[in-house]
């Protein structure tokens, strides 16, 4: 007979949903079974890490038939403290899904409680209280790509059109050079002609 850990490593890959024992419903992909706790990818692009002791009941999302591609970048550890251990003076939150959180920068992790400060206040939580940790220097969104796309797509516009008022400018320089050249050569054979005209008239005064 299998145990409980044991029954939701075969789900590994595959969207679930979650009963916690607060009565809150959450679903998303379930990215690894450890010793006691879940690591699941949210609908939001977050990795969240549920104690087993706070689970409830998980129900497999039978729409989702084949397990999916798991992403390698979520915090490892057999046990919740060392993925706490791991988040120290990061920002985090503490029961984000449930009706009472809490969020702040994690500045201990004791035997039976964590610390969480959050500006001159220090929030004192019992492990056990525990529903969900989230590590926010973890997250990379989908509003990062699109920012980060935008920005590219902007920086690739400004260089078009920079070299597009380049390509004018030369062009324009161009035309001007090309006019002054077309001025000099028009003028040549007019100055010619009134210095040969000259010569000319010398020479019938001289013949005179």
């Amino acid at each position: 007979m299998s145990n409980f850990n044991d029954s939701l490593k075969g789900l590994t890959g595959h969207q679930i949903d979650m009963i916690l024992n607060d009565g809150t419903k959450l679903s998303g992909q379930l990215a690894e079974v450890s010793t006691d706790y879940l690591t699941v990818y949210s609908s939001e692009n977050e990795t969240l890490y549920y104690p087993i002791s706070q689970i409830q009941s998980v129900i497999k999302n039978s729409k989702y038939v084949e397990a999916l591609p798991i992403s390698d970048n979520y915090l490892k550890g057999e046990k919740i403290s060392d993925v706490l251990s791991q988040s120290l003076l990061s920002w985090v939150v503490i029961n984000g899904s449930g009706k009472v959180s809490y969020s702040g920068v994690l500045s201990a992790v004791e035997e039976d409680h964590i610390v969480l400060t959050q500006g001159k206040d220090r929030v004192y939580l019992k492990h056990s209280s525990v529903l969900n940790v989230y590590d926010g220097s973890k997250k990379t969104t989908s509003n990062d790509s699109a920012s980060s796309s935008n920005q590219s797509s902007n920086n690739g516009s400004a260089s078009e059109k920079q070299e597009s008022s380049t390509s004018k400018s030369s062009a324009q320089q161009k035309n001007q050079a090309s006019k002054k050249s077309g001025k000099n050569k028009k003028q040549q054979p007019a100055f010619y002609f009134y210095e040969l005209e000259g010569v000319n008239s010398s020479r019938e005064k001289t013949s005179k």
